[in-house]
């Protein structure tokens, strides 16, 4: 089941940050940072269930979404989860989807491209370890 959460799911954005900070170990995305992006109206949260077996970061930039983080535990991975976020995404809003991946993730940028997402450029040296980001988007028809 997927949830849209909102300022009163603490506990929800708890389970976020500590998915957060497994996954993404040099992630700045703290706690608060969550509470203050789910008190925005211009962040979407989504989660895979309540006990967090994935979730998705959403940024409004008026006339796009950008996906500004995706995330699956380890032992759901291969299972459909981050898929059906951005499904879930797909089917209840219309704006194009845009995200920055990095140029060494091979699994992530298939990941995309098997949803329909395509290469539209690449920022050099956009990581703080120097790594290039690959641009890519899906635009909705």
């Amino acid at each position: 089941m997927i949830i849209e959460i909102n300022k009163h799911d603490e506990e929800i954005l708890k389970k976020i940050n500590l998915l957060e900070q497994e996954i993404f170990i040099e992630s700045y995305y703290t706690f608060e940072t969550l509470k203050d992006m789910v008190n925005k109206k211009e962040y979407k949260i989504l989660v895979f269930d309540e006990d967090v077996k994935g979730y998705l970061i959403l940024h409004d930039s008026y006339d796009l979404y950008e996906i500004m983080k995706i995330a699956v535990k380890k032992e759901f991975r291969n299972k459909k989860i981050g898929e059906q976020l951005i499904n879930f995404y797909l089917n209840n809003w219309e704006q194009n989807l845009f995200l920055e991946v990095r140029e060494s993730n091979e699994i992530a940028r298939y990941f995309y491209e098997k949803i329909g997402f395509v290469s539209v450029g690449k920022r050099k040296n956009y990581y703080p370890n120097g790594e290039t980001a690959i641009l890519m988007s899906l635009e909705r028809n």
